[in-house]
């Protein structure tokens, strides 16, 4: 779906604030890490990779009691991020990193195919009775497709998460009719959403444009991306959307007067290429909505995945369980308006 870019794109950003948060507060306090950001700033690559190493060393050889006030394992993480200029430096996208994309897309489609055919459940959530009752009595469901996320391919890294919420008293068409609202994401999942707009309306196709910010201390991020959305109803009760990223751009600066858009496939990063499918089903007095977020990012070196994996595993979870909240809320908040805006007109025509 098209907010498959808020979340992946929340992801990364969410990872170099992260980064940027720890390494302030540990070189207010913390010796080695000032001493780890000064090497990285005034050394070359190679030479910055062999301080931050040793003064990870040091760090670990310690014994415990000289370790209370150092650098954490992800404040480490965050500093190596941020400030090594091996890592941090722009990268484009290479030509084997996108076929491995290409190729994982495909089978995503095919699950979902087998899914609309009745060859699996068209809900993930109906695969465990246990599960379908937490979601229905009002719990949310988030954990990475087939039980690992991110999944290394040559020069990237494919993130693929899912999710489920149940949207109670709600019809197909009222959720639909919200998740068709483009210009209203910017209420509807703010802040992560700056800007969003419909480019292209068809019967079942539309074009949308979004652009994603994200800021904290003096660090802004922001990418802006075109998304491909495909509706497909199966009956009255079930319906399916397919949203592709076909433009992806990554903006520089944002907000200052130097801002500027990179070109497509070359910059930090953050995000690349993305897909979304939402699957909803209307039953048990409401609807489900679920979503499987799919998306490609910059890799992260093989040694460094021990010290990065916490945030890889916890920032995911933690937003699309934000953004099948705030859907929920939204719709919620439309029926809402909409039986305060009945019940103000009924008196007005009784009194006719």
């Amino acid at each position: 779906m098209e907010l498959c870019l808020p979340f992946f794109g929340e992801y990364w950003v969410e990872m170099k604030l992260a980064v940027c948060k720890a390494g302030e507060n540990t070189m207010a306090s913390n010796t080695t890490g000032a001493d780890l950001r000064r090497a990285f700033m005034r050394t070359g690559v190679e030479r910055s990779l062999r301080s931050g190493l040793s003064a990870l060393l040091a760090y670990r050889t310690r014994p415990l009691r000289q370790r209370t006030g150092a650098m954490s394992k992800q404040k480490l993480a965050v500093h190596f991020l941020l400030l090594c200029p091996t890592f941090m430096k722009a990268a484009d996208l290479k030509s084997e990193t996108l076929q491995a994309w290409d190729a994982y897309i495909r089978r995503a489609q095919v699950r979902m195919q087998e899914r609309s055919r009745g060859q699996a459940p068209f809900l993930r959530v109906d695969e465990s009775p246990e599960l379908l009752e937490r979601v229905r009595i009002g719990g949310i469901f988030v954990e990475p497709e087939g039980g690992e996320s991110p999944r290394v391919v040559p020069s990237g890294l494919i993130h693929d998460w899912v999710g489920a919420v149940f949207v109670p008293n709600a019809t197909l068409d009222e959720v639909t009719g919200v998740l068709n609202e483009y210009q209203r994401y910017v209420d509807f999942y703010r802040p992560m959403v700056a800007e969003s707009g419909l480019l292209e309306q068809g019967p079942n196709r539309n074009l949308v444009r979004l652009l994603m910010t994200q800021k904290a201390y003096s660090v802004t991020a922001a990418v802006e991306t075109d998304d491909e959305v495909h509706v497909v109803r199966l009956g009255g009760d079930r319906a399916y959307r397919l949203s592709t990223s076909i433009h992806v751009q990554e903006i520089a600066d944002y907000g200052k007067a130097s801002e500027h858009v990179l070109p497509q496939d070359h910059g930090p990063g953050y995000i690349w290429r993305t897909c979304t499918v939402i699957r909803l089903e209307q039953r048990d007095g409401g609807t489900y909505a679920e979503m499987e977020m799919i998306a490609l990012s910059r890799g992260i070196p093989w040694a460094l995945r021990w010290l990065v994996q916490p945030l890889a595993e916890r920032l995911p979870r933690s937003l699309l369980a934000a953004m099948l909240r705030d859907t929920r809320d939204a719709v919620s908040g439309e029926l809402t308006a909409a039986s305060l805006k009945t019940e103000g007109l009924a008196p007005s025509a009784d009194r006719r």
